[in-house]
């Protein structure tokens, strides 16, 4: 017998989408308070030496601020995707919360 799947021919090209183009469809409609904070600005500061938030974000919504010292979040831009604390912090230093109802990322279909 063979255990063996059949060859499949079809096309598994993966389709070509710019990323940025599908999110300036997306509509945001932020609330007036954070949904994302950072747990400890001196993590960041003293431990986090790649700022992996800044790199992991999709959204790009946190950004390093070098005069600062410390990682500005630009919560009205997020997609709610959970990235950032599923891995995107490996210290652990992101609180993220879901928006109100009816605030945060709108998708449009279609």
């Amino acid at each position: 017998m063979n255990d063996r799947l059949p060859y499949d021919d079809r096309d598994w090209t993966p389709p070509k989408h710019d990323v940025t183009a599908q999110l300036g469809v997306v509509k945001f409609k932020p609330d007036d308070t954070a949904h994302l904070e950072i747990k400890d600005e001196q993590v960041c500061r003293e431990r986090c030496r790649r700022k992996f938030c800044t790199h992991s974000c999709p959204a790009q919504v946190y950004r390093w601020e070098e005069e600062e010292k410390s990682i500005s979040i630009a919560f009205e831009g997020c997609l709610e995707c959970g990235t950032c604390r599923n891995g995107g912090c490996p210290y652990d230093n992101i609180t993220m919360r879901y928006p109100r109802g009816g605030f945060g990322v709108q998708y449009r279909f279609g």
